[in-house]
């Protein structure tokens, strides 16, 4: 009987091409909408996870603290850590490196090569804290930080544009007209999580960029410290560890507010992907609006459809159909419109989710619960667009039907 039943809701809606492919349309773009939007949530997300996870689940950072005007936070204040202050974190239990970074933007000049470039100044620690690791040559030593060493450890993109196919290590590159000899090279990192390109970078001694590019002898304030635990669960220990030696060295006073911000990296990922998620949801349940456009379509089409074969009714029920098999026949045609939609939708939305994901170097993973949640909901909504006129159809009288001109 299903076959039956099947068999003539496929030549009833193939009798009819184009009104069918225009009221599967709406189907196709709700499904192949849902089923982008929800990828590229997760591609984000995944992004995300693999930039922190790069950096280190068990990270601690430390920044300036936030100003508040009225109860309303206002960005970050003036930075208030010191390099003296990391290195004293160093002697935390638990602690397993301690780094900072102080940032600087420059041009840097080989030959005829010149290219804008991030200058970080910090000290040998940085890599542990990064997981980042040395391709060539050396990273400088703290002894060369105490030194002021005029030594560059530089990313691939900076070997790329100034270098090409040489080899940087031992050459002499220029900042602020300035020399600077290269001692190593990095790993290849890729972009960051706001698409920036992680190896377009240049490390640094910080001494070394505080009185040859910034122009100043004395100790300066940390841009931003980073603090590894020996364990993620060891971290909020550590935490609490680092701000009462912080509180202690910059000599706050009980009800005095942190002067700084102490930050779990676990904590960063957890809001990331909350708030990425909710997104997800957020525009899937926008893209899932053509759904309903798409079932509004379809229950129009079925209801024409019954109008339009009334006399058709009326002869299958005379010759003994039962009403069951009217209703059926109407409700599998409406069903089959969806579902044929939502399949056709699911693999556009896959495949332009996959090429989206290459143009933009994005990782797009294949979201199965969206694919299958989209096809479910196509299906319930082939059904309950397609009771209506299924009901109509089921409760004409035979009489009236053969009638009907």
């Amino acid at each position: 009987m299903l076959t039956a039943i099947l068999k003539e809701a496929w030549i009833s809606i193939a009798s009819y091409k184009l009104r069918t492919f225009l009221t599967m349309l709406g189907i196709m773009i709700g499904v192949a909408a849902v089923v982008m939007m929800v990828s590229a949530g997760q591609a984000v997300q995944n992004r995300i996870t693999e930039t922190f996870a790069s950096m280190g689940s068990n990270l601690i950072l430390i920044g300036p603290a936030e100003l508040v005007t009225g109860g309303v936070r206002g960005g970050r204040g003036l930075p208030s850590v010191t390099v003296a202050d990391v290195a004293a974190l160093k002697s935390l239990k638990d602690v397993e490196a301690t780094s900072y970074l102080m940032n600087a933007a420059v041009q840097a000049v080989y030959g005829s090569s010149n290219y804008g470039v991030s200058v970080k100044g910090t000290n040998p620690e940085y890599l542990i804290v990064n997981n980042w690791e040395i391709e060539d040559g050396v990273m400088f030593t703290e002894k060369d930080v105490r030194a002021a060493k005029p030594y560059a450890v530089i990313g691939q993109t900076v070997v790329d544009e100034l270098f090409g196919l040489q080899n940087p290590l031992g050459k002499t590159i220029r900042l602020k007209g300035k020399p600077f000899t290269v001692i190593g090279t990095l790993k290849e990192k890729g972009d960051g999580l706001m698409g920036d390109d992680q190896d377009n970078i240049i490390l640094m001694p910080s001494t070394t960029v505080r009185q040859r590019l910034a122009g100043s002898p004395r100790p300066q304030y940390t841009g931003i410290a980073f603090v590894k635990a020996t364990s993620e669960d060891k971290m909020e220990l550590v935490a609490k560890r680092v701000e009462y030696m912080l509180r202690t060295r910059h000599r706050l006073k009980d009800g005095v507010k942190n002067d700084f911000t102490v930050r779990l990296m676990t904590e960063m990922v957890e809001k990331v992907r909350s708030v990425g998620f909710v997104l997800s949801a957020l525009l899937a349940a926008i893209a899932s609006i053509s759904l309903i456009v798409g079932s509004i379509g379809i229950m129009n089409m079925m209801l024409v459809s019954v109008t339009e074969r009334t006399r058709e009714i009326g002869t299958r029920k005379a010759l003994g159909a039962p009403n069951s098999w009217i209703m059926m026949q109407f409700l599998a045609e409406s069903v089959l419109i969806s579902f044929i939609g939502s399949f056709v939708g699911m693999v556009f939305g896959i495949a332009f989710s996959q090429i989206g994901g290459h143009l933009m170097g994005y990782n797009v993973p294949i979201s199965i619960w969206s694919v299958v949640v989209s096809v479910t909901v196509a299906v319930i909504v082939g059904i309950v667009s397609g009771l209506m006129p299924a009901l109509k159809a089921m409760r004409l009288n035979p009489i009236d039907a053969l009638r009907y001109q």
